[in-house]
């Protein structure tokens, strides 16, 4: 059994011995939303105890590094801040307007998010 990330979704697939070619055959089993991986009823009948415990691994693997993205994410952002403010000092063209315009409203999301939260005044 292995996983394939796609977009939004993860295929569930079996590889089956096929011993008229004397190949594997991959089965898409089932699908799981990426963003929020739990398994169907209809998808966990249709897996073996074995194949259960190889998603529940999964699905707990996915939620640990996303977990750990977003932990680098916060304790490298002084870091990459510091980086972007070297490069906007030397940018004034139309690319930086663009990408300045972009950074404004997701620093003032992140800004009422600590103020919600209690870490700043």
């Amino acid at each position: 059994m292995h996983f394939r990330e796609r977009e939004h979704v993860v295929q569930i697939i079996r590889t089956a011995y096929d011993p008229s070619s004397k190949k594997g055959k991959n089965e898409i089993v089932g699908r799981l939303v990426k963003a929020n991986p739990k398994v169907p009823v209809d998808l966990e009948a249709t897996l073996t105890a074995e194949e259960r415990k190889e998603v529940a691994a999964w699905i707990e693997g996915h939620a640990t590094s996303e977990r750990l993205k977003r932990e680098l994410a916060v304790r490298t952002l002084p870091e990459h801040l510091a980086l972007a403010e070297q490069w906007f000092a030397n940018q004034k063209g139309e690319d930086a307007r663009i990408l300045a315009a972009t950074l404004i409203p997701a620093w003032a999301q992140l800004r009422a998010v600590l103020k919600r939260s209690g870490l700043i005044e």
